[in-house]
């Protein structure tokens, strides 16, 4: 009898079925390595973020009370608590441009977040705001048109904006525009510590926030900086609420899908 040629139905069948177990396979294999990576871009996007918002207000904020090499001593005193004045250099140049800051600059609140606003003075080596922008020649300390330190203050402010971004911005003294600085950013606590002592090692006694401080706000030495941030997609299976502690407050987030990591940092006060 002639051979038959191909396959029989059974045979068929069991070659389809190991097939579909080969590529179910497969396939949870490449979901779950999608996944995973997306997990981990999505977390590596959250730490950029936090370490990038974290080293730019640093930076900015431990040159607090700055006064030159000349000792101008700053008005009124190092953390701005009102609106800046806009003020002319001596020379063609205007100094604080900017009148977009919000009206109170050092605040503490626990649903919306801190806000921060710094003041030191400008001269040849210190001369950009939190923003970037470069105080003009002509209205830095020690320059021939500057006489007083009026129009040599710099100001950046710190605080965060309710959007689908949840960005920290940025309000230096010399642009009229709010710039984005990281985001993803939630919440925003910050602390600062006092020393009312006099003691040469400028030691901190205690941290409070900015309700608490009263009249010391020139006895403070150092800020204590806390960050909620989480990622830019839902990346979690499920949707849960957690408890964060951020510094002197505890913070309860909604439930979704969102990665979140707190970041912290100190920032000691030289000046």
């Amino acid at each position: 009898m002639r051979k038959q040629l191909g396959l029989s139905l059974i045979e068929l069948l069991i070659a389809m079925f190991i097939g579909l177990f080969l590529l179910a396979g497969i396939s949870s294999s490449y979901i779950y390595s999608k996944k995973s990576s997306i997990y981990n871009d999505q977390f590596s996007m959250l730490e950029d973020n936090g370490r990038l918002a974290l080293e730019i207000m640093s930076k900015t904020i431990q040159l607090t009370g700055y006064s030159t090499n000349k000792a101008v001593p700053l008005l009124p005193n190092k953390f701005i608590l009102s609106k800046p004045v806009s003020t002319t250099c001596s020379g063609s140049d205007n100094s604080v441009i900017n009148t977009n800051f919000p009206d109170d600059s050092t605040i503490d609140s626990a649903a919306d977040g801190d806000r921060i606003g710094v003041i030191y003075l400008g001269n040849s080596e210190i001369t950009t705001d939190c923003s970037g922008e470069t105080l003009p020649d002509s209205c830095q300390i020690g320059s021939a048109n500057t006489t007083n330190s009026e129009a040599a203050q710099i100001f950046s402010t710190f605080y965060l904006l309710d959007n689908a971004k949840n960005e920290l911005i940025c309000v230096g003294s010399r642009d009229t525009e709010e710039l984005a600085i990281a985001e993803g950013v939630e919440n925003m606590q910050i602390m600062y510590g006092i020393n009312t002592d006099d003691s040469p090692d400028r030691s901190v006694e205690r941290y409070v926030n900015a309700n608490d401080i009263a009249g010391l706000w020139n006895n403070v030495t150092s800020v204590q900086i806390a960050l909620l941030v989480r990622s830019e997609k839902e990346v979690l299976d499920t949707a849960e609420s957690k408890k964060f502690t951020l510094l002197d407050e505890e913070v309860t987030t909604p439930s979704d899908r969102y990665q979140r990591a707190v970041f912290t940092t100190t920032v000691s006060l030289r000046n």
